[in-house]
């Protein structure tokens, strides 16, 4: 028998009435549906109308992951609590049985038994029904205030007096419930959006919705098993404090070396992005969207090894590093297939996979640096040259994409040339000599 978990929302049934359009209330039941998508197979969501208001989630064989059904209720409660909204679960053996116990039940959660479902409505209103007004009234006129008085009458006299919808309030009211689920698919691309009542004109004013809404958006992403790799960031001005004819909306977008799914990490990388912008006019609406995503595939634990905290840690550092440094200037050094000892190495992106393949990086046995700094012009007086050596010369190298020009590489002994003659010299440097007689240091040899 399948297993359904229920979530209604009594603060949005509220206000259903107070907007016909019900964009903010379904975008809210959305949200709630995709944090839902972690806990079972499959999600639906009510229709316009008076189950605005609810969601189920097939469960069938996923209470075990969760520690059983009451904790796996818990969890989904606290996550829905987590979106700013309070809520009602149930778990039953069909959709009806399960919305009627969350919206009439006197405990939340509530988890209805196998094959209990007669029994948990027993005490339940005839209004958990959902029966019309006038029939409702009716019923409850004549003494059958309660579900289980309805399942105390003869079927046939119960059946006269329910008409068209007599078969499935007799078969729910016995604790058959086989109401299908219709799948309820996310959008492809998650987004978060905050509107203020007063325009905000500061990046620290932000800080706060921001931060909202990295943690629905990070709830969402939890959900799809997600995680994201490119975002976008966009801030609604006031036209009011704008030149005429200039844009209204400033779209900034992160390309995130590593995916980043908690909502601590997507908001450090967010606001480190946005500590770097000027706002131009007063902000009225932020807008956060997971513009490319990546499978959160979880990692198993050792339970002999410690885990690797660094390795976890790493992915966030990065990415607020991207975010303000930008991307072409943070990476990792790949190796390069020439023959120019100062060019074997070249930055490559976050993210970025090199495509140079294996060949042959050690050309020559001469001994080359260790570490390699942007280019330093040297004077002669500063070389020793009683202490130089020539490492290698190079004439002709790679003709067919550089000018070819002698080049030699020497390993000398820096010495300070305004000290005294016999001053210990600082450093062993690497250093090339121009045939002219210019040189430039290089880099150093440990």
């Amino acid at each position: 028998m399948r297993r359904v978990a229920c979530v209604v929302l009594p603060q949005i049934h509220a206000e259903i009435a107070a907007d016909p359009s019900l964009s903010p209330l379904r975008a809210a039941l959305e949200r709630v549906g995709e944090v839902a998508l972690a806990f079972g197979t499959t999600v639906s969501l009510g229709a316009l109308g008076e189950e605005a208001d609810i969601a189920w989630v097939e469960i069938g064989g996923c209470a075990n992951l969760h520690g059983g059904e009451a904790r796996l209720a818990d969890s989904l409660a606290e996550r829905v609590r987590g979106l700013g909204h309070a809520c009602r679960v149930a778990v039953s053996d069909g959709p009806r049985i399960a919305s009627m116990v969350a919206r009439f039940g006197p405990a939340s959660p509530a988890i209805v038994p196998e094959g209990q479902g007669a029994k948990a409505l027993r005490a339940l209103p005839v209004a958990a029904l959902a029966l019309n007004e006038e029939l409702t009234k009716w019923l409850e006129d004549l003494g059958l205030s309660t579900c289980g008085d309805l399942q105390g009458l003869p079927r046939g006299s119960l059946s006269s007096r329910l008409d068209d919808r007599a078969a499935d309030v007799i078969a729910v009211l016995s604790g058959d419930d086989r109401a299908p689920l219709t799948a309820w698919h996310p959008p492809e691309v998650p987004e978060e959006r905050v509107e203020f009542e007063w325009a905000v004109s500061s990046i620290d004013g932000l800080v706060f919705a921001v931060r909202a809404l990295c943690d629905r958006l990070a709830a969402r992403l939890a959900g799809r098993v997600a995680a994201a790799s490119r975002v976008a960031i966009t801030l609604s001005l006031d036209r009011a404090f704008l030149p005429p004819g200039t844009d209204t909306t400033l779209s900034i977008e992160l390309a995130l070396p590593a995916p980043v799914a908690k909502a601590a990490d997507l908001f450090s990388v967010v606001r480190t992005r946005l500590d770097r912008v000027e706002l131009a006019a007063p902000v009225l609406a932020v807008t956060l969207r997971a513009l490319d995503l990546a499978l959160a595939a979880p990692r198993p634990l050792d339970l002999l090894e410690p885990e690797p905290k660094a390795d976890r840690a790493l992915p966030r550092v990065v990415a607020e590093l991207v975010a303000d440094l930008g991307a072409s200037r943070l990476g990792t050094l790949a190796l390069v297939d020439t023959w120019a000892p100062d060019e074997r190495t070249r930055l490559v992106p976050m993210g970025e996979r090199s495509s140079v393949g294996p060949g042959p990086w050690r050309v020559t046995s001469a001994i080359e640096p260790s570490r390699l700094i942007a280019p330093v012009r040297l004077s002669i007086e500063s070389l020793a040259r009683s202490s130089s050596l020539l490492l290698a010369r190079f004439d002709g190298v790679e003709w067919w994409r550089r000018r070819c020009v002698r080049r030699d590489f020497w390993a000398a002994w820096l010495v300070d040339p305004s000290g005294p003659r016999e001053s210990a010299p600082a450093a062993l440097a690497w250093i090339e000599i121009e045939p002219r007689g210019n040189g430039w240091l290089r880099g150093w040899i440990d």
